[in-house]
């Protein structure tokens, strides 16, 4: 029964997803990890964005605040369970790059190995070899959906 719920929850977003255009809203961003991790239990991590000069000026700097990042922090957090069990998250975000740098930052203040880790990066194509490249050195899965296809 719980199965049944979970997949008629899931196609209901798929349809309201599919109902809307342009980027990725948080609502389509979980549709999509939840298309890529085939349904299994997974988490979405969010990263605001407040657009502008500001984000611009965030995503430079979230790789030299590591830890001091709220973001950083909470990804820290999240997949530190993947060194010893199975960690689905899903990270997205309205800048592609604010998102990739906070991945990447994450990672690299992730204490050894993560062989456990599932991380589907939502995001731009343009980040997708860095994350990629992150997850990867962790020994991590890496999956991505890129938002910018139609």
């Amino acid at each position: 029964m719980k199965y049944l719920q979970i997949v008629v929850i899931s196609l209901v977003l798929i349809i309201a997803g599919c109902a809307t255009s342009g980027s990725q809203s948080p609502r389509q961003a979980a549709v999509t990890s939840a298309q890529l991790f085939k349904f299994k239990p997974s988490h979405l991590m969010w990263v605001p964005s407040g657009g502008g000069i500001a984000t611009s000026l965030a995503a430079a700097m979230v790789s030299s605040a590591g830890t001091d990042s709220p973001q950083v922090a909470a990804l820290v957090e999240a997949m530190k369970p993947a060194k010893s069990q199975d960690v689905r998250i899903g990270v997205s975000g309205p800048n592609s790059q604010l998102t990739a740098n906070v991945i990447i930052a994450a990672l690299n203040n992730s204490a050894g190995q993560l062989p456990n880790l599932h991380l589907a990066f939502i995001g731009s194509r343009e980040q997708e070899a860095d994350v990629r490249k992150a997850v990867n050195a962790k020994g991590g899965e890496f999956l991505f959906s890129d938002v910018s296809r139609s």
